[in-house]
């Protein structure tokens, strides 16, 4: 029998993904299990049974869990004192370090294919919010980090192992579902940020340099240099990175399968008209062959055979939304199927545009994964 009582959350997501983990025992309060879940690359038969109620009922879990589930909890602390009950009753089973709270900060970098000469690219994906952000660089050369997560570490330690240098730093838009790590990564490194300023308004108390439409971007290399290009609909500034006929990043406008949700700013059918305006003005006469990449996904359903969240332009387009030539429609097709927001994303805006909070409220302000898509889906 293994002796192993632990694992660390990047061990986990691995072995979801090579189907090692058969079972996890969720000890959170019902409430915080309801709100998210631990996630990965594949489906894992999941159940909660909150910790006073797991401990109550010790020896009847320990003959239901298979050898080597993973039991979690909020910090790894309850889950670790049943890990150790069950042990006695004989079976073996791993305690997830530092429970939910660590699994919240992994940040998985999967490389992408298809990049120009001299152009690395990477796919920075993170379970629990299920929110990407990316890298692009050369070896030994600039880098560029696109919507970071609020720990900066993960991407300084990558630009450092491939002796980039970060600088440049870009919140597509004010981000209403996480953190940014943008201003505190830009600081880190002296690296220049840029947030549309249509978002965040004239006043952040930090540097920033909105990009304008069409601004050039070095990609690590003078030879090669992406496009700013303003994509509004899901906000009013957002501003995205496209590289023609290779990739376009789209923020939360749209995603592999469905579009971005634009009532988070209280405007609802004017962004879902300027969303129409981008989809037909601006996506549709681009190459159809460009890689779609997007800062979010919804389900495993999104995520190809190798665990990237990619498409392409042309598979966007085959969606009847996306054709849709009527405003009206479009308008209504979006905005008529809007879930309620979150009541946390308000305040995450106002903290990505400079309000400052706590460590504790930051924490409880990314709870559960995003929520930035309409109901609407493509395809």
């Amino acid at each position: 029998m293994s002796e192993l009582t632990s694992i660390s959350p990047a061990e986990l997501y691995a072995e979801i993904g090579q189907g090692l983990v058969p079972y996890i025992l969720d000890v959170r309060n019902q409430d915080e299990f309801a709100a998210w879940q631990v996630e990965g690359p594949a489906p894992v038969q999941t159940r909660n049974v909150p910790i006073w109620l797991a401990v109550e009922d010790v020896e009847n879990l320990a003959a239901e869990l298979p050898e080597n589930s993973v039991v979690v909890c909020a910090h790894g602390n309850g889950s670790g004192m049943l890990i150790d009950m069950l042990k006695a009753e004989g079976r073996n089973v791993r305690n997830l370090e530092g429970g939910t709270a660590a699994w919240a900060e992994l940040l998985v970098p999967k490389e992408l294919p298809g990049m120009p000469n001299g152009v690395l690219g990477w796919q920075i994906q993170r379970p629990s919010k299920a929110c990407i952000s990316y890298v692009f660089g050369s070896e030994g050369g600039n880098a560029v980090v696109v919507d970071p997560a609020r720990f900066p570490e993960p991407y300084e330690e990558l630009a450092a192992a491939h002796n980039m240098t970060i600088t440049h730093v870009l919140d597509t838009h004010v981000h209403a579902d996480h953190i940014s790590g943008g201003p505190l990564l830009a600081e880190h490194t002296g690296a220049v940020y840029h947030l549309p300023v249509e978002d965040a308004g004239p006043k952040v108390p930090w540097p920033n340099e909105p990009l304008t439409d069409g601004q050039e971007i070095d990609l690590g290399t003078a030879k090669v240099h992406a496009f700013a290009i303003r994509m509004p609909g899901h906000t009013p500034g957002t501003t995205c990175l496209h590289l023609p006929g290779v990739f376009l990043l789209t923020g939360d406008t749209v995603f592999v399968r469905g579009v971005g949700r634009p009532d988070l700013t209280g405007k609802a059918d004017e962004l879902a008209q300027e969303l129409f305006h981008t989809v037909h003005d601006r996506l549709q006469p681009l190459d159809p062959a460009t890689m779609v990449l997007p800062a979010h996904w919804s389900s495993e359903a999104e995520m190809r055979a190798d665990g990237l969240v990619v498409t392409t332009l042309a598979s966007i387009f085959e969606s009847t939304l996306m054709n849709e030539e009527d405003l009206t429609k479009f308008v209504h097709e979006i905005v008529g199927t809007l879930p309620s927001a979150p009541d946390t994303y308000d305040t995450i805006r106002a903290v990505n545009a400079g309000k400052v909070v706590s460590a504790e409220e930051i924490e409880f302000l990314e709870i559960g994964k995003n929520q930035c898509a309409a109901s609407s889906t493509v395809g």
